[in-house]
């Protein structure tokens, strides 16, 4: 899992099996309001969690880039 951080909002990025492959999740967390503000899966399936780890992190730092 690996996190990215802005005050007390917390981005984390996480992977699970999903239908013989992986898929990653990420979750924007508002620690000071104690909500979780949103949460994204992916679409795509990659063939390892190292791979579903390393899209998930590229799409956190370009959404990161984005705003």
């Amino acid at each position: 899992m690996s996190t990215s951080s802005d005050g007390a909002l917390k981005a984390f990025v996480q992977t699970a099996e999903h239908t013989g492959g992986f898929v990653w999740i990420i979750t924007l967390v508002d620690f000071a309001a104690r909500d979780v503000r949103r949460s994204l899966v992916s679409e795509d399936v990659w063939a390892t969690r190292a791979a579903a780890q390393d899209a998930g992190e590229a799409r956190l730092a370009a959404m990161a880039a984005d705003r």
